[in-house]
């Protein structure tokens, strides 16, 4: 899952400090400890496909982040195999390999709508059962970063690291909605350009029901959408699968209202099969095919960091 937030040096501070004092080397949990570079997203109960725990290994996400009750995190197996444990100093929290990401295996195996091939893109589960899954999503975009050119932060991990690093902060705190370190998402208002047929993504009007479609380009609020999270949004209405149609209905949070702004490959794709994008044609819209100039937008207007 593609999300945009402003990038963070923390990573890179907390492993130079680690390195600094000697802890990665003064156990002999640490003796094959290396670091590596890994794009790191989060995903969580709402946006897990299908909503829920489960993961593709038969079992449950879930985890406590420490070293002996790692979280669980998801890649491609060329990246990592399951079982492999990690530590992120940015969260603090320690995770191992137990689930599949279909994006991570696009940026790994090919060119993915991150980038690639042989991207290690690392999806850390942030849970969110119970909580208000609005919070869960944007605090998963808020965690995750993006250069200011669209390109994919890449952070240093722990392979094989040593025990007693973590600390006790949820990274995403159900009860009181809190994102680890007070992160915030990012907030995007404005226009999507077609890259095919320069028209511009509209609804006539944001009432439950509208199809989304594409128009003549011009400024109005008919073709002024905002994205947070996951969620393409004109005032409570979403952006929501219905079939082969995107259509607007009252925003629930619900996993046919999920998507990803993915600024790699300029396209915009459904969360839950990563398959499915916003697509021009002729004077519709649809949820269609990923592939070719039909399927990019480029946006113009504001992003608000948070």
């Amino acid at each position: 899952m593609n999300r945009r937030t402003v990038k963070s040096a923390l990573a890179a501070a907390f492993v130079a400090v680690l390195g600094a004092v000697g802890i990665i080397s003064v156990t002999s949990d640490a003796s094959a400890a290396t670091n590596q570079q890994a794009f790191l997203t989060f995903y969580g109960w709402y946006d897990n496909t299908p909503p829920g725990d489960d993961t593709s290994s038969g079992g449950h996400a879930g985890g406590k982040g420490t070293f002996d009750d790692p979280i669980t995190f998801a890649a491609d197996t060329g990246a990592a195999k399951n079982g492999t444990k990690i530590f992120v100093p940015r969260v603090k929290k320690y995770f191992v390999k137990e689930d599949s990401c279909t994006e991570c295996s696009q940026d790994w195996n090919g060119k993915g709508p991150n980038g690639g091939p042989k991207l290690r893109h690392y999806d850390l589960w942030l849970g969110g059962k119970g909580g208000n899954p609005f919070s869960a999503i944007n605090c998963e975009d808020a965690l995750t970063h993006y250069n200011a050119d669209n390109t994919p932060v890449l952070e240093q991990v722990i392979m094989n690291p040593p025990s007693g690093l973590n600390d006790t902060t949820p990274i995403f705190n159900t009860g009181s909605g809190a994102c680890y370190g007070g992160a915030k998402p990012n907030t995007s208002v404005g226009s999507y350009k077609n890259d095919s047929t320069s028209r511009c993504l509209s609804a006539p009007n944001n009432s439950t029901g509208t199809k989304l479609a594409t128009s003549v380009c011009a400024t109005g609020p008919t073709q002024t959408f905002t994205f947070q999270g996951a969620f393409m949004m004109m005032g409570n209405q979403c952006a929501t699968i219905s079939g082969s149609n995107i259509t607007f209905t009252k925003c629930d949070g619900g996993p046919k209202q999920q998507w990803s702004v993915n600024p790699s490959d300029k396209t915009i794709s459904d969360i839950q099969t990563s398959e499915k994008c916003f697509r021009a044609s002729g004077n519709n819209l649809t949820a269609g095919s990923c592939s070719g100039t039909a399927a990019k937008w480029t946006f113009t207007g504001k992003v608000t960091q948070g």
